[in-house]
């Protein structure tokens, strides 16, 4: 074998465990089929394009959703950060934007299953108005944090928050990128 040969031997070697730290470089947004044996990227649009009426159902992926929030749940005795409200959040997420869109939300932001429900609806209608319901939904979805919006700012023209709800989902990756390239520059520093 030849030194170069080793060399790149030795840096693929060593990209491919930091690829395995960084999550193997997996987009942010994965969305599963409900037999959750297989998984394929989602980059468009949400799927469903008309509202659905309120049910007193709840989400099949609700006990996946309560399973991903990473913090403690609240006595039953405060108003917010409970189990039974963050399930009702959740399902209300799920009754406007589908399931399996609501899920890789809570994924993403785990903390949108303490916002208020009761903006969701007025939010995305204003969003709808702006923008149609499929890429309103596409934008929240791409940039969870939006959930948090009061109805009024979301009636305000939303152009910058379509354009930065697209910004987010670029740079969400990009802390696990840097931290494979970091580890990547420091060991491969000593081979020249």
């Amino acid at each position: 074998m030849t030194p170069l040969f080793k060399r790149t031997n030795a840096l693929a070697a060593i990209f491919l465990f930091t690829a395995t730290i960084a999550n193997g470089f997996t987009p942010s947004i994965v969305r599963t089929t409900t037999s959750r044996t297989q998984t394929s990227l989602y980059f468009g649009p949400a799927r469903r394009k008309t509202k659905t009426t309120p049910s007193s159902s709840s989400s099949p992926l609700l006990e996946e959703a309560l399973s991903s929030y990473p913090y403690k749940f609240r006595p039953d005795t405060e108003k917010s950060g409970t189990k039974a409200s963050c399930s009702a959040t959740f399902n209300e997420l799920a009754r406007l934007y589908g399931d399996e869109e609501a899920l890789a939300m809570v994924k993403l932001e785990s903390r949108s299953l303490r916002f208020n429900k009761d903006n969701f609806g007025p939010c995305l209608e204003a969003w709808e108005e702006q923008f149609g319901l499929e890429a309103a939904q596409a934008m929240v979805g791409r940039n969870p944090g939006l959930l948090g919006v009061l109805p009024m700012q979301a009636r305000e023209p939303a152009e910058a928050s379509m354009f930065l709800s697209y910004v987010v989902a670029v740079t969400r990756p990009l802390p696990q990128i840097a931290v494979v390239g970091g580890l990547l520059a420091i060991l491969t520093a000593g081979i020249r």
